[in-house]
């Protein structure tokens, strides 16, 4: 598996011949990302910052786009995704969605923009073996202590967090400092199911 931060808050997870493309900004949005093909995009939230399908499609691929909560199977890849609170651009109560998805043996948690640590039973229900989550940090997000105390209590394998709105970068220098780590960046995380379970909460911050 290839992870990439590609601008924004889009990441393009790539595995053999699968992309999948999680919150590509819209063409409205000031958040620019050169387009790409992609199999599979997934939506956290309905702002043109997060939902840009056409971002995603490129040639003759156009994707399957998921949007919202509920149980969905692409190809090989399982996907279920839960309804969760956020505050980003004015969005209240359930606005975002959590996704859970096991792509080339790696469970991944992708959490968009959710604001509240406290996560719905449902979701807590999918969270065992958690190989890799991506947790946003900043504005209408979560806060550094929030974020941390989310982690932690997940405890997964691999943590990767992204910044959000003006202060992000700072949100995410304060998160790693609260996990005890000063990663330095880089441009990808290539990596195999099985050194992913060699990992104890590992930090890693993509550019």
């Amino acid at each position: 598996m290839v992870i990439q931060k590609v601008g924004g808050y889009c990441f393009k997870i790539s595995a053999g011949p699968v992309t999948v493309a999680l919150n590509p900004p819209g063409t409205k949005s000031k958040l620019k990302v050169n387009k790409f093909g992609s199999n599979l995009v997934m939506i956290a939230v309905r702002n043109d910052d997060w939902d840009g399908a056409e971002t995603a499609s490129h040639g003759d691929k156009e994707p399957f786009v998921i949007s919202g909560p509920g149980a969905y199977e692409v190809g090989d890849i399982t996907v279920s995704g839960f309804a969760t609170a956020t505050d980003y651009d004015g969005h209240k109560e359930v606005g975002n969605t959590a996704y859970v998805f096991e792509m080339d043996g790696i469970k991944v948690l992708a959490l968009g923009a959710i604001s509240n640590g406290k996560l719905p039973q449902d979701l807590r229900a999918e969270l065992d073996d958690i190989g890799i989550v991506l947790v946003p940090v900043g504005d209408g997000t979560l806060d550094p202590k929030a974020a941390h105390e989310l982690v932690v209590a997940l405890e997964p394998k691999i943590i990767i967090p992204y910044g959000v709105g003006k202060d992000g970068d700072a949100a995410v220098k304060a998160f790693c400092k609260a996990e005890g780590e000063s990663p330095k960046e880089e441009e990808k995380l290539t990596i195999r199911a099985k050194e992913v379970q060699e990992k104890d909460g590992d930090v890693v911050l993509l550019a």
